[in-house]
């Protein structure tokens, strides 16, 4: 299936919409705040033309209809507050999910609740069957929004992740359309 770059989700007080260039800006204060996690690629972004070259792969997933990323924006005063995405896993009705959140806006519950959208849309607008998600181990938070969405426990992967070649253990998730 493939998703207008004009389809917005809605949440109660966030619009999830297609990453603009625009966001560059905001993107940028986030992944360079000194509490965004340095060991994720994000963390390590040091100008704001590898952001924009970030928000280029985010339209190219869009466009070939294998991932959706969105921009979640407080309706309140327009900020960016993080951003949310679902991509196609090799089990085609299987979508994984990831988010994350600016550090300015972290312990208000804006993961949950742009991460429950996106659940809902996969469901709901891609068919899927199954999202799957996975947070490292040592990130409580983003395990406690997995847990809150209702998301099903799996286990533990020593393997988890592989960034720079090395494996980061994560605690594996899901929730199942049934």
């Amino acid at each position: 299936m493939r998703v207008s770059t004009n389809h917005r989700l809605e949440t109660k007080r966030c619009i999830l919409r297609f990453p603009s260039k625009m966001d560059a800006p905001g993107l940028f204060s986030a992944f360079t705040s000194e509490f965004f996690p340095r060991y994720v690629p994000l963390g390590r972004t040091e100008s704001l033309e590898e952001v924009i070259l970030w928000i280029e792969g985010t339209h190219r997933r869009w466009h070939n209809g294998d991932g959706y990323t969105w921009t979640a924006e407080r309706k309140l005063d327009g900020s960016i507050v993080g951003q949310v995405t679902v991509v196609q896993m090799d089990d085609e009705p299987t979508w994984a999910l990831a988010f994350w959140t600016h550090p300015d806006c972290w312990g208000e519950g804006f993961a949950t609740e742009i991460a429950q959208c996106a659940i809902e849309f996969a469901f709901q607008e891609l068919s899927a069957t199954r999202v799957w998600a996975a947070a490292a181990t040592w990130n409580e938070a983003s395990i406690r929004v997995l847990e809150k969405l209702g998301m099903k426990y799996l286990g533990e992967n020593r393997e988890g992740y592989r960034i720079n070649d090395k494996p980061i253990p994560t605690v594996e998730f899901a929730f199942d359309r049934s």
